[in-house]
């Protein structure tokens, strides 16, 4: 799938539960860091918002306005 696919699709990627193939998908994220995503959820637990994505290594806040809209933390 494509970025086009992503954003013509109504659900979000929950950071918390996302396998590493459905985080490459988001607009900018390869598979390196889509295991750092993994990697930080795995070692800090939950996401608490959409904002923690700013912590990994690789996501500034151009990456991160890219994808902040496609992507949810579940409640």
């Amino acid at each position: 799938l494509g970025t086009s696919d992503l954003k013509a699709s109504t659900e979000f990627i929950n950071l918390n539960t996302a396998e590493k193939e459905d985080l490459e998908k988001l607009p900018g994220v390869g598979p390196k860091t889509a295991q750092l995503i993994i990697d930080y959820r795995e070692k800090n637990g939950t996401y608490k918002r959409a904002e923690d994505l700013l912590l990994i290594k690789g996501i500034g806040p151009a990456k991160y306005d890219a994808v902040k809209n496609l992507v949810t933390i579940g409640q």
